[in-house]
């Protein structure tokens, strides 16, 4: 029969009362089923552990064991306990990589939340463009991610989590002579016949013959949103953007959709295939839908949030 943990903490319980009824009772078992562990753990030492009937003294052997057996119980112990913590968000570790919009407008309430609740648990947080943060979900450096969906990859999974508004994003004294809810095509091009596009990422996926023809005639790519949003401040040039990245609370710039509604970005969440978030990764995506459900009701029809299967 194999050495178990219930035998040695039965032993290290004995050995410490000094006595194998005190040690009965601390364990909640009865002294004769006591007596046969101890019987049971000298048989597979092939040696005895105590000396004498009332197990008050210990043999060399049996103090040498005392000492290893604490050791090891006090280890179980500890391991135990940080299962059991790990499983209640106690403690842990979680890595993410998101967009730049997601990082700047939902992570930080996001992460104030959690982290209220959950101070132990450890959070590595990466932000970069949608290919980035995908690849850095593929290679595993990170748990998971937050970013648009591109294109599936094989071995990725993705969950749709919003949907918003690609729009024109220019100064406040730079925006169309005649505001209005969303801008056509045909709008769009009188409006950037003069004008400076600033390009980005955004900009560089659009099809739109409007953006394709002004994107030739532009000499400035800006990779960075914070940069390119300072540019638009100071009417360097107008830029496309999500609605999301453009705070309806910031005077100083306008931002108008697109009146196609094709143009619009699809955000979710990208993990393995098969890959199993921790408790504490569960709880944080959790918060995230919370928070785009709070950007709903603020912001309206040009942020949507999503279903599992895609759909509003």
């Amino acid at each position: 029969m194999a050495i178990t943990l219930a035998m040695l903490k039965t032993f290290v319980s004995v050995a410490e009362n000094g006595s194998l009824m005190e040690a009965a009772k601390q364990l909640g078992r009865t002294p004769s089923a006591v007596s046969m562990a101890l019987k049971q753990l000298e048989i597979e030492f092939d040696t005895q552990l105590f000396s004498g009937e009332r197990k008050g003294n210990l043999t060399p052997t049996g103090i040498f064991a005392l000492e290893q057996a604490r050791n090891l119980t006090d280890q179980c112990d500890e391991v135990f306990s940080a299962i059991r913590a790990y499983a209640k968000n106690e403690i842990g570790y979680i890595s993410l990589a998101c967009v730049p919009s997601v990082a700047e407008h939902i992570l930080p309430q996001v992460i104030k939340a959690f982290h209220a609740q959950w101070p132990k648990v450890e959070i590595e947080i990466r932000d970069a463009d949608s290919r980035s943060v995908i690849n850095a979900v593929h290679s595993g450096r990170v748990q998971f991610g937050v970013a648009s969906l591109a294109k599936k990859l094989p071995g990725i999974e993705f969950t749709p989590l919003f949907q918003d508004s690609l729009g024109l994003v220019s100064s406040a004294d730079d925006a169309p002579p005649k505001p209005s809810k969303n801008i056509s095509n045909k709008k769009l091009a009188l409006f950037l016949k003069d004008k400076k596009l600033l390009l980005n990422s955004i900009t560089q996926s659009i099809t739109l013959p409007e953006i394709l023809e002004n994107q030739e005639n532009s000499r400035i790519t800006v990779h960075n949103v914070t940069s390119v949003l300072a540019l638009v401040k100071a009417g360097a040039g107008v830029t496309v953007l999500p609605r999301l990245l453009v705070p309806e609370t910031d005077t100083s710039l306008n931002f108008i959709p697109f009146a196609d509604e094709k143009l619009r970005r699809t955000v979710g969440l990208f993990q393995r295939n098969g890959s199993l978030l921790s408790p504490a990764a569960l709880s944080l995506v959790e918060k995230i839908h919370t928070r785009i459900s709070e950007i709903e009701h603020n912001i309206g029809g040009n942020f949507t949030k999503l279903n599992l299967s895609g759909s509003a």
